[in-house]
């Protein structure tokens, strides 16, 4: 025990320090790709219940792919082929250049477009439940779109929205561990430097998962606080 705590903690000799890194990098990274998937989500529902025709066909084939492609796909390709790409363009202008797209813009750009797809279903079956006699209520008092969105539906439809945000936020989350593939120092990554190093796999990614677990259990935590927030006033069934 004492050489595991010894290992696991701050030390010269242990792995905490890097451990504790990885933790921030993960959840930074799950973070940005979550409000960048919230954002994707919201334009995606409009584009879907408002927008001009090809923009529902448009979003339709949005959600239809990015959910049916697996997401470590959407990495690789966004991170290799997005930096073929790039480099390509670039080559136009200024030949002989190098170009490479940073690992961490993209893990959030991929794991935020993955997660704008499920929170685009998310947001539009959450708007659609909003009762018909609000809108009319509102429209009936001549507010703008705008203000008729951000202050009646969106507020209302939040309620009904939150459950399925909060286990998208988990699965964001848990998604963040597959960011090491591109060679990001993340939670897993660096306990994957750990396990090689000490050859002791088990233990490093025996404590990965009980990180996971603990950040998970105050995710859902804190939603079920926010659920209950917007909840209140509300009758429950």
């Amino acid at each position: 025990m004492e050489d595991l705590a010894a290992l696991l903690g701050f030390g010269e000799k242990g792995w905490g320090g890097q451990l504790l890194a990885g933790v921030l990098v993960t959840v930074q990274i799950a973070v940005a790709s979550y409000l960048v998937g919230l954002l994707l989500g919201l334009l995606g529902a409009w584009a879907k219940l408002a927008g001009p025709r090809p923009l529902r066909a448009l979003g339709n084939a949005y959600t239809t792919i990015i959910r049916g492609v697996p997401d470590i796909l959407i990495i690789l390709l966004v991170y290799y082929g997005g930096t073929s790409a790039l480099r390509s363009l670039i080559g136009l202008v200024v030949p002989g250049v190098t170009v490479e797209i940073d690992a961490f813009a993209a893990a959030v750009a991929s794991l935020g477009f993955v997660s704008g797809a499920y929170a685009t279903e998310v947001f539009r079956g959450a708007i659609l439940a909003v009762p018909p006699g609000q809108i009319e209520a509102a429209k009936s008092l001549a507010l703008p779109p705008r203000v008729m969105f951000f202050r009646v539906v969106l507020p209302q439809a939040m309620r009904f929205a939150l459950p399925a945000l909060g286990n998208l936020w988990v699965v964001v989350l848990k998604d963040s561990a597959l960011i090491s593939v591109v060679g990001i120092r993340d939670l897993l990554g660096s306990a994957a430097t750990a396990a090689a190093t000490t050859r002791m796999p088990f233990t490093f990614y025996a404590v990965v998962a009980l990180i996971f677990l603990l950040l998970t259990i105050a995710s859902v935590g804190l939603f079920q606080l926010a659920e209950r927030a917007y909840g209140h006033g509300y009758r429950r069934s």
